[in-house]
Order: C-alpha cells, then structure tokens, then sequence
C-alpha cells in the first residue's frame, strides 16, 4: 500500500508541473504573435544638429481629419471577397488626402499602394479596432520621411495588421514594397 502511494505520489510529482508548463508556453507563444513588430515605445527623435533641416514628424492621428476615411474605404473593402476598380480609385484618393507636407507621394505610386493593399484585404475578416489601427498606419506611412524610424515603424504597424486580417504572406510583402514605393517616387 505505502509503495503504490508513493509510486503515484512520485509519479504526479514530475508530470503535473509538464502539464501546467506546456499551457504557460502556448499562452506565452500566442501573446508572442499578437504583439510581434508592434514597438512598445516610440522612437526618440534626433537630436537636429546646427545646419540641418529636421525632418517633421508624422502628424497623430487624431489630427489627421481624413484618416477616418481610410477606416470606412477599409471596412467597405473587406466587405466583399474582392475589390472593385472603383473601390480601388476611391481608396487611392483617400490615401492621397491623408498625405500632408511639402513632399507627397506620387499618384502611381498611391495607387499601385492602393491597388496592392484593396487586393491584400478584400473579403477578410479585420476588427474595427485593428481597421482604425491600420488606418492611422498608413497615414503615417504616407507623411513619414525616406529611411526615418517612423516609416519603418508605419510599414510594420501595416504588415501587422494585415497579419491580423488573415492576409497571406505574398500579399503582406506586396503592401510592404508599395509602401517603400511612397519614399522612394515623391512629386
């Protein structure tokens, strides 16, 4: 009898703390997921030297007034499993008035983003949290300056949400390269 209870006894002593472990790990590999690539912090700005011009930095979105736009081009894309020409045009002239500043991107440039990112998330599933997200995203793509921590940080905050949405790999990288396309061709 004292050799059966302590077998079990034993026996429970090293496999209960492996069940409670493995639970811990796919928690902690889920939260992994959800926050990948998301910064926790911004960026601190440089520090402008004496004969340099400092670049502005995106505007918030809050202030930015056609932001709200982009989320219902959005939410009217994702509606249906693929996006109409007209839809593409209307999302394109969205993402063009949230360009603020001296230096804009060019049509083509908006365009094929906006071609690209309506092919990205039509008929997917996105939440209208993660919608808005993705709105002030790319309004800060679309003022962020050549090569400046913000632009990488907006081409990450995108690629998230489209991760989010359901969207496929290929389509992900797509978006991406459209949006390193609004640095590099400016009016």
């Amino acid at each position: 009898m004292k050799t059966t209870f302590c077998a079990i006894a034993l026996a429970t002593l090293f496999i209960a703390p492996a069940a409670f472990g493995q639970g811990a790990a796919v928690i902690i590999k889920q939260r992994a997921k959800e926050t990948a690539g998301r910064p926790t912090t911004p960026a601190p700005a440089p520090a402008a030297q004496p004969g340099t011009v400092q670049a502005v930095a995106p505007q918030a979105a809050s202030s930015q007034p056609n932001v709200s736009k982009l989320v219902s081009d959005l939410a009217s894309i994702k509606a249906k499993p693929q996006a109409t020409a007209e839809q593409k045009e209307k999302f394109a002239a969205s993402l063009a008035s949230v360009a603020t500043g001296a230096t804009k991107p060019s049509n083509e440039a908006v365009q094929a983003l906006a071609n690209t990112l309506a092919d990205a998330i039509a008929g997917k599933k996105l939440a209208t949290a993660d919608q808005a997200q993705l709105a002030r995203d790319l309004g800060n793509a679309m003022n962020a300056a050549v090569g400046s921590p913000q632009m990488a940080a907006a081409i990450q905050g995108v690629k998230d949400g489209l991760y989010l949405a359901g969207a496929n790999e290929a389509s992900i990288q797509a978006v991406a390269k459209a949006l390193t396309g609004l640095s590099t061709k400016a009016k």
